[in-house]
């Protein structure tokens, strides 16, 4: 959520920032809001003075004079009353008036609102070339019988995929290898996670409003498949306060996650993403303090960056401008490796610096070690998507008799090092 001192102080900072998100919002009206509020708070406080004068002068009071005085503060009980009630209004008001806003962009931000905006920093390895007209993931893994659409379609409908053998021990084997990873070489605790969330969860880690559509629920519980997104992890410390002894705090997951659209809402969209409902992510949630957010994001992409190397896929590094931007982010920076069969780039991971938008979204503070109050920063990740990295892996490792080399970091805990038909 925006910060209400900055909207009321630099309305025209605020304004700029929404419209490179192509956002438009009558601020004023915010500002009005707030204004209303802050006058009926100060007058609140008055009468409380006041009421606190008449019981000490009522307290010493003759008799006689008592009930005068009680009658008073009767009044002046009833008029805090009406007006706490008045102000409780007006805060609702303005938390739903600034929960549909989205965070600004950082001002290194690409300003833009097509893909062609983003901005790529870099690129790694090789992209791998064949001698034979390469194949797609949808191809091999059908012939290799370890992706199955039709059973999938037969169980829940179309873009639902079953992976069977070998495909599943692939996908088992990245989890593990990315979880190992964040694990015992970063220092993350690793946490499961309730597949089934409340709503006021989801609008606390910015995935509602903007994907309350293209999420699936069970209305008569009120609860909602996970959309995506390591935001959700905000939630195990929403409306707590922090200590700089527990800083920074670094999370790691797995879990499905599920979008109607297809795809997930942890990447960017891609031409070339998997349109399936249920994909899985290892995602990764850091709190820290908010002068060292920019350089924690450059750790954490250096941290995934090795993950993807120790897997040998070619790939770049891309920035994505004010328009691409997830809800909650002010600079989001995605790794997209290359498809050889499709020769189009596909996500694998995401990364963004929330700065303190979701942390005061969800009311997780901190003190500082001078003893200071403020919001953490929040960084966010899908540091592997686990499906488009299988994709991935049969395309770029694919042979020309339609095998598959499994990446050498898998094959201990793949237990093989080729993917057959056979």
């Amino acid at each position: 959520m925006l910060s209400l001192d900055l909207l009321r102080q630099h309305p025209d900072l605020v304004r700029k920032g929404l419209q490179k998100r192509q956002v438009s919002v009558a601020l004023e009206e915010i500002v009005r809001l707030a204004e209303q509020r802050d006058g009926l708070a100060r007058r609140c406080e008055g009468l409380y003075g006041s009421l606190k004068n008449l019981r000490e002068q009522c307290r010493a009071a003759p008799v006689s004079q008592r009930a005068r005085l009680e009658q008073q503060i009767t009044s002046i009980g009833e008029e805090i009353r009406t007006l706490e009630l008045q102000i409780a209004d007006l805060e609702t008001h303005l938390r739903l008036s600034l929960l549909p806003l989205p965070n600004l962009p950082h001002s290194d931000v690409p300003t833009g609102f097509l893909r062609s905006a983003n901005r790529e920093l870099r690129r790694w390895g090789v992209p791998m070339s064949f001698y034979f007209p390469p194949r797609s993931y949808r191809e091999l893994g059908s012939e290799l019988g370890i992706l199955d659409s039709v059973a999938g379609s037969r169980l829940s409908g179309n873009q639902f995929m079953v992976v069977r053998g070998p495909g599943a021990r692939l996908l088992r084997a990245l989890v593990t290898f990315a979880l190992d990873f964040f694990t015992h070489e970063w220092d993350y605790r690793e946490v499961q996670l309730p597949l089934l969330m409340k709503y006021g969860a989801l609008l606390a880690a910015g995935q509602f409003p903007p994907l309350e559509t293209q999420s699936y629920s069970c209305q008569a519980d009120e609860l909602y498949l996970n959309p995506g997104g390591a935001t959700s992890l905000v939630n195990l410390y929403s409306d707590m306060l922090l200590t700089a002894e527990t800083m920074p705090v670094r999370l790691v997951t797995w879990t499905p996650v599920f979008h109607r659209d297809g795809g997930s809402a942890s990447l960017p969209p891609s031409a070339a993403r998997l349109p399936w409902h249920q994909l899985s992510e290892v995602q990764l949630l850091l709190l820290v303090a908010p002068n060292e957010s920019y350089t924690v994001l450059q750790t954490l992409l250096f941290q995934i960056e090795t993950l993807l190397q120790r897997l040998e896929l070619a790939y770049r590094v891309v920035m994505l401008c004010s328009g691409q931007l997830p809800f909650a982010a002010a600079m989001t920076l995605t790794i997209e490796a290359w498809l050889p069969a499709q020769r189009r780039f596909l996500p694998l991971a995401s990364m963004s610096n929330h700065e303190g938008f979701l942390t005061r979204r969800a009311n997780i503070r901190y003190r500082s070690p001078a003893g200071q109050i403020d919001y953490p920063h929040s960084l966010g990740a899908c540091a592997l998507s686990i499906e488009q990295t299988l994709a991935t892996i049969l395309e770029v490792y694919q042979q020309a008799d339609g095998s598959v080399v499994v990446p050498k970091v898998l094959r201990p805990m793949m237990g093989l090092s080729l993917l057959t038909s056979h």
